[in-house]
């Protein structure tokens, strides 16, 4: 099972640095990785913000949207839409 969280699997590889520059008391470098992977993670959350993507598919005419209403038959009847097909349709 692959997991997509970037933010969290940034936050794993920076502990992981953390605790061996800690071992090594690079306490410059250490602060260093932390100031990067937080600055990584929201320059990352900016922009996958930015990027729309279909979040609900319309139960009526299976098409994938983001408003409140289907763009295509104005139907409110909606499911939450997962490429991977974990949690929707």
């Amino acid at each position: 099972m692959t997991q997509n969280n970037v933010p969290r699997n940034v936050i794993i590889a920076a502990t992981i640095v953390t605790i061996l520059l800690g071992m090594f008391r690079l306490m410059l470098f250490l602060i260093l990785v932390w100031v990067a992977a937080l600055s990584f993670i929201v320059i990352y959350q900016y922009t996958s913000s930015k990027t729309p993507k279909g979040n609900f598919v319309c139960l009526n005419c299976a098409t994938i949207h983001q408003g409140l209403a289907c763009p295509k038959c104005g139907s409110k009847l909606k499911k939450i839409y997962s490429q991977n097909d974990r949690y929707g349709v």
